[in-house]
């Protein structure tokens, strides 16, 4: 997984590139300006086509125009032009420079002719008079089924408006009486499918603000892709709808908000899986009443193209190239390495002297290995919060001469734990670590407490958190320490969530792993995710398990520390004290070599009702998946687990292996 560090830098140049094509405020207020006053103008049409309609009525009945009056009063169903709304990129929000198509929709009562089309061009220029001074120049395209309005001044603006009709779907989407339908219809009847593409561009203009709104950064990304489109031609097949569903399918399936550099990779990686390749699972249109395919129009070759480009950005954005793919100037970092200011004479060359930079201030220098590394040492000790031999160094300078005694050594190969004395004026500490000078350390470190000399290392321990040391979290989370004095006081009984926030590995008081010494006593048991909070650099996971009909709770940077500390806390509770007796789990008989032996001892093991200790480890190990590495139904591999509960079964119950069947893994990206 990148750093935080390539995010946040991808982000500052999609924003910074966002801001060379977002629309100037005086273009967004002239493209405001001219399609409310065409709205508004197509309103004052409707009212005057009503009212000529009803002047052509029946003159001479005064009280079926007042009724009728009344009735279009309260319903306006009965109007000739039912209403106008926006389409496109104007409803969607995704305007951008030289990019700027307008597009409104007329609907209409019954189907549009050209008649129609006429009428409302010829009226339309003179309503928009009445609205501004501005001059707009009104064209009628029969074969577009639409008008088109453009602006006289600067910036030059084109508004098409479309006219349609609901009866048109409905009488398309009709499997008989086709004969009928068209004898039906006028002569002069508008392009039918132009009709059925503005109803479509208009149910689209509805789910973008449904679904695309408001999601975090996608409406940046559509913006980002669609300067793409423009600028390079093996995209161009992409622009449009099919581009709008594959954005937000993409950033809407992530679990958690994303900034704008790490929507646009998640795009590119959905592109660059090989979803638009033959094969694969298309694009579903969610806006079409049978199953639709939004990518039918387009070639093979087409989508091979675009695959193979969105893999070439991929990689130039692994390789923290992005502004290759933005086609802008990389930008500087943010780190400012002109540290010194020369006067004018200086800079003309007619000072006497010039000023030297120091030598410990070389920031420029990269070339030299001997600087880089003082100056990446310096960085180091600077981020630390203490020196770790400081306590040490300190309680041999207050009590020189001190012998440290090695009590024990425990814990696997791979992981040792070392616990280490000191005896100071009759009083015996003790401290454990993963090697023995950490060990004397957390032992100085107790001493120095005891004696009362501020240290440094306490502070940090319970003020520092460990989100803050993201850096060494999977090497340094927490340890154990054991105190022949303060044992009974080391744990704050305030909450219900274990979180450990030293420094070491968390380990049992034998020095085992919390997750394995659980699992020894009591198999089968299975963590669960209670929450994720925190950003993509301040996480903080709950993990919580169930033992014994009990749950405990444990938190921390990420899921393998909130396990362990979810299983410290069982151990805690559970298995140690009064408890341990009690919740010990019995040894199991070793498994002996032969038909008679293997017989014989699971007889045994079956009459003596060890519960679980009944199944040997054979084909049929019980192991639940492990949470947040394969879950079942995404992916995961055939499990298998015993049919038993986790805090045991009857005596003398034989245990038979059960398989669970798979479910059907889901795709990461689901278009249909």
């Amino acid at each position: 997984q990148r750093s935080i560090r390539s995010f946040a830098n991808d982000d500052r140049h999609v924003m910074v590139k966002h801001s060379t094509i977002y629309p100037s405020p005086e273009e967004l207020e002239a493209v405001q300006n001219m399609v409310s006053t065409v709205e508004c103008a197509l309103k004052h049409v409707s009212d005057w086509m009503d009212e000529k309609n009803k002047s052509t009525k029946s003159e001479g009945d005064v009280e079926a125009k007042e009724e009728a009056a009344e009735s279009n009063a309260k319903d306006q169903g009965g109007r000739t032009l039912c209403g106008v709304m926006r389409i496109g990129l104007v409803a969607k929000g995704l305007l951008i420079k030289d990019d700027m198509d307008l597009e409104l929709v007329l609907m209409c009562k019954e189907k549009p002719t050209k008649t129609l089309l006429c009428i409302v061009k010829d009226n339309l220029p003179a309503q928009i008079q009445k609205l501004t001074e501005e001059k707009y120049l009104v064209e009628e395209h029969v074969n577009e089924a639409a008008i088109i309005i453009r602006n006289t001044k600067e910036p030059k603006l084109t508004l098409k408006v479309i006219l349609t009709s609901p009866l048109i779907r409905d009488e398309a989407e009709k499997k008989e009486g086709v004969d009928n339908v068209a004898m039906k219809d006028p002569p002069d009847l508008l392009d039918r499918q132009k009709c059925l593409e503005a109803l479509a561009s208009l149910r689209h203009a509805k789910w973008f603000q449904a679904r695309a709104n408001g999601l975090k950064s996608c409406v940046i990304v559509l913006r980002i892709l669609r300067d793409l489109c423009n600028r390079v031609p093996t995209w161009a097949p992409l622009k449009g709808w099919p581009l709008e569903l594959i954005c937000e399918k993409s950033i809407g399936t992530c679990n958690r908000p994303l900034g704008a550099g790490e929507a646009l990779r998640r795009v590119m990686e959905c592109l660059a899986s090989g979803i638009l390749l033959p094969g694969g699972p298309g694009l579903h249109d969610p806006c079409e009443r049978e199953p639709t395919d939004a990518l039918s129009y387009m070639t093979v070759q087409q989508k091979e193209a675009i695959t193979h480009s969105a893999q070439h950005a991929l990689r130039l954005s692994a390789f923290g190239q992005i502004y290759k793919v933005l086609e802008m100037d990389p930008l500087p970092s943010n780190k400012s390495f002109q540290k010194y200011s020369w006067s004018v004479a200086d800079k003309e060359g007619t000072g006497s002297s010039a000023l030297k930079r120091p030598f410990e201030d070389s920031v420029g220098d990269e070339k030299d290995p001997n600087k880089k590394m003082k100056r990446n040492l310096r960085k180091i000790l600077d981020s630390k919060a203490i020196d770790l031999m400081n306590a040490l160094m300190r309680l041999n300078q207050i009590r020189p001469g001190l012998q440290y005694k090695l009590l024990s050594q425990s814990g696997p190969v791979h992981a040792p734990v070392f616990t280490m004395s000191v005896d100071v004026d009759g009083t015996t500490y003790e401290a454990s670590g993963p090697s023995k000078k950490t060990a004397k350390l957390h032992v100085a470190v107790k001493v120095l407490q005891a004696m009362g000399y501020p240290t440094g290392f306490d502070a940090d321990v319970e003020c520092v958190s460990s989100d803050e040391k993201s850096d060494t979290e999977g090497k340094n989370e927490t340890v154990s320490s054991i105190s022949s004095n303060n044992t009974g006081n080391s744990t704050a009984d305030t909450s219900a969530t274990l979180e450990v926030r030293t420094q070491g590995p968390i380990l049992t008081a034998s020095g085992k792993n919390p997750v394995m010494e659980l699992n020894e006593k009591r198999r089968g048991l299975k963590y669960e995710l209670i929450s994720e909070t925190g950003g993509s650099h301040d996480k903080r996971f709950v993990m919580e398990v169930e033992v014994d009909g009990q749950k405990f709770r444990g938190a921390g940077p990420n899921k393998k520390v909130a396990k362990a500390s979810a299983a410290l806390a069982a151990l805690e509770k559970l298995f140690s004290g009064p408890n341990a007796a009690n919740n010990k789990k019995k040894k199991i008989l070793p498994q002996t070599k032969g038909v008679v032996n293997t017989a014989v001892s699971a007889a045994v093991r079956a009459v003596r009702g060890r519960g679980q200790g009944a199944l040997t480890r054979g084909a049929f190990v019980g192991a639940a998946a492990a949470t947040g590495y394969i879950t079942p139904g995404y992916g995961a591999p055939y499990g298998y687990s015993t049919a038993a509960p986790a805090y045991g079964l009857p005596k003398r119950m034989v245990l038979l292996p059960v398989m669970k069947f798979p479910t059907y893994p889901v795709p990461h990206y689901s278009f249909f």
